[in-house]
């Protein structure tokens, strides 16, 4: 039986009800205290909860990546231009091309595909039960792993709901497949990547034949790994045949955490503000799928996580047109901290929620990582 793959899965966020345009603008001052010896002692080190983790990131500070702006006005910034591993947020480099594409007239916001041809590129025992949940939220009937009737149709925007909401791995490698490389490399211009990012399938079959996908090194493991990624999709006897096998340990799956795609927390902030001032439109209504609270036009969100590695982006709009955006990255957690954040609610998620409509909480995070 396969050894399961701890994800995360994306889960909705709670905001108090808070002007984003006067915590943003309070916040700069805050922050720019945070260079000064006026700074208290940051709180014990606590990875399940918020406060814990204000000391959790002042003991980890290499491992961090922050980014809390408010438009062009930077807030608190650590780290904010050392790529590092992204897990699912990368997703929304390709939610960012689909939306590109709509607005040019190509695909259409209707158009159907099969589930089929979007289970070509799923890989089971991986996404933390993200494509099961996703199947159930469309209405598809399904076997506990894929869905029954393989010819049922699904809207294309559907699945790229399945992509932003429940995480969906497969989904982002189809819309690869529809839009081609040179769509998905204009996306990621936005957040400051070189070339269209590998596929998550092939990445995923670096952990579980290494020696077989992405064997050699750099750019040459990616386009092993692609390329065993497309073996996969098109061949049925190839999929099975990398179905029956195990994944390797939690010590494996951390090391090849480390090696997946990067991503720096300031271009992730430059491309979530775009898409949060609708640029292109399509993809905002994707991120805001949840409504906002009283107070805020708009909250937008993308997250991700893999064995040693959480990825959350965040975006507000205020209802009088100013945009916030808060990024956190970090890697190389040790997997009891990393288990104990995904088992206490997402702490790390609250904290920077609250750095980015509380002053007092912005104030905080910039003397903890100061």
């Amino acid at each position: 039986m396969r050894r399961p793959l701890a994800v995360l899965v994306t889960l909705p966020l709670v905001l108090a009800a808070c002007s984003a345009g006067e915590a943003a603008g309070d916040a700069a001052a805050a922050s720019s205290a945070a260079s000064s010896s006026d700074c208290p002692a940051p709180p014990a080190a606590d990875p399940t909860t918020p406060d814990g983790w204000l000391g959790w990131l002042a003991e980890h500070r290499d491992d961090v990546a922050v980014v809390v702006r408010s438009g062009d006005r930077a807030v608190v910034e650590h780290r904010a231009g050392e790529p590092q591993p992204v897990a699912s947020a990368l997703k929304v480099v390709h939610l960012a091309a689909w939306a590109t594409a709509v607005q040019e007239g190509r695909p259409a916001l209707d158009e159907r595909v099969r589930v089929g041809d979007w289970e070509r590129w799923y890989l089971p025992g991986t996404d933390g039960g993200a494509h099961v949940a996703a199947l159930d939220r469309l209405g598809v009937a399904h076997d506990g792993v894929r869905a029954l009737d393989p010819g049922a149709e699904v809207a294309l925007s559907d699945v790229v709901s399945a992509m932003v909401r429940e995480s969906d791995n497969a989904a982002p490698d189809l819309l690869r497949d529809l839009l081609g490389e040179e769509a998905l490399a204009a996306a990621a211009a936005g957040a400051g990547l070189d070339g269209a990012p590998p596929t998550f399938l092939g990445t995923f079959l670096r952990l579980v034949e290494p020696s077989g996908a992405g064997a050699r090194a750099g750019a040459d493991a990616d386009a092993d790994a692609d390329a065993a990624a497309r073996r996969y999709a098109d061949d049925p006897a190839e999929a099975a045949r990398v179905q029956a096998l195990l994944l390797p340990g939690p010590d494996a799956q951390v090391t090849w955490a480390e090696t997946t795609p990067a991503v720096p927390a300031a271009g992730l902030a430059d491309l979530h503000l775009a898409l949060a001032d609708g640029d292109p439109p399509a993809a905002r209504a994707q991120l805001e799928w949840q409504p906002p609270p009283e107070g805020l036009a708009g909250l937008g969100f993308k997250g991700g996580s893999l064995p040693g590695v959480l990825a959350e982006a965040i975006t507000v709009r205020d209802e009088d047109g100013t945009t916030s955006v808060g990024v956190l990255l970090v890697r190389g957690m040790a997997a009891e901290d990393w288990v104990a954040t995904l088992s206490a609610g997402l702490p790390h998620q609250q904290l920077l929620v609250g750095a980015l409509t509380d002053e007092a909480t912005a104030g905080r995070l910039a003397c903890a990582l100061a």
